[in-house]
């Protein structure tokens, strides 16, 4: 079960970080400072609360005895639907955020950063007063604080850095060319973490399904400019000829 928790702390919340990484030396457009610091909040918003969300939903919600008993706490208790519906909303918050600038934004790394924080205080005091050294009671801690702190350091340099590049059209158009990226990774992750958990392969499993979903992200996206690109020949070759 330590396993599991370590491979989930590496999926959802250092993995956006290679991703991002990645990302960098393979698009050297993204290396000014207002575009790293979008790029990596979008990883951490899309694959570290969006992913991570829904696969702590899922767990709490089809599988809520085996989280239980992660957790060090009794089985068969309401709360697990409860978690399971926050898990599910902040997921869902988390996936739409990352393709945000605005006040959304802001509000989800706010949820986010309650829920963990508060999360972590619980487990905390569960640890010092009855002694619970579950997996989930203190491994789980390591994304609840990551994730926040993340978050709320790279809100605070987005707003250090809302200089002209960030008001310029450009940066807008490049921020929507990430987004099928991001979220082919958020969806890989989800898609690797659970077909690693049923071959028990969480690890291999998690980096392979990052690494297909960006890959396909990419191909998708060299298909639709290439079919954009055909498109607009034509149009312009019968322009011709109408004018011919």
């Amino acid at each position: 079960m330590d396993e599991m928790f370590w491979a989930r702390t590496y999926a959802y919340s250092l993995l956006p970080l290679l991703l991002f990484a990645l990302h960098l030396v393979a698009e050297p457009a993204a290396r000014t400072s207002a575009r790293r610091v979008e790029l990596l909040t979008m990883y951490v918003l899309g694959v570290g609360v969006g992913a991570g969300g829904l696969g702590g939903a899922y767990g709490h919600l089809v599988m809520p005895d085996v989280v239980a008993e992660s957790i060090g706490w009794e089985t068969g208790s309401p709360f697990q639907l409860e978690m399971g519906f926050a898990n599910l909303a902040l997921g869902l918050l988390g996936l739409v955020a990352a393709n945000r600038r605005d006040g959304f934004r802001h509000a989800t790394i706010l949820a986010v950063t309650v829920i963990g924080v508060g999360a972590t205080a619980v487990h905390l005091i569960d640890l010092s007063a009855n002694g619970n050294h579950a997996a989930g009671n203190t491994i789980q801690n390591i994304g609840n604080l990551l994730d926040p702190l993340l978050l709320v350091t790279l809100l605070w340099l987005a707003s250090r850095l809302r200089g002209e590049e960030r008001r310029d059209a450009r940066f807008d158009t490049w921020q929507l060319h990430q987004q099928p990226i991001v979220a082919g990774a958020a969806i890989g992750v989800g898609i690797g973490f659970a077909t690693g958990y049923a071959f028990d392969a969480l690890w291999i499993g998690s980096t392979l399904g990052a690494v297909l979903g960006v890959v396909g992200a990419r191909a998708a996206q060299r298909r639709h400019t290439s079919h954009m690109v055909q498109d607009g020949g034509s149009r312009e070759s019968e322009h011709e000829r109408s004018h011919g």
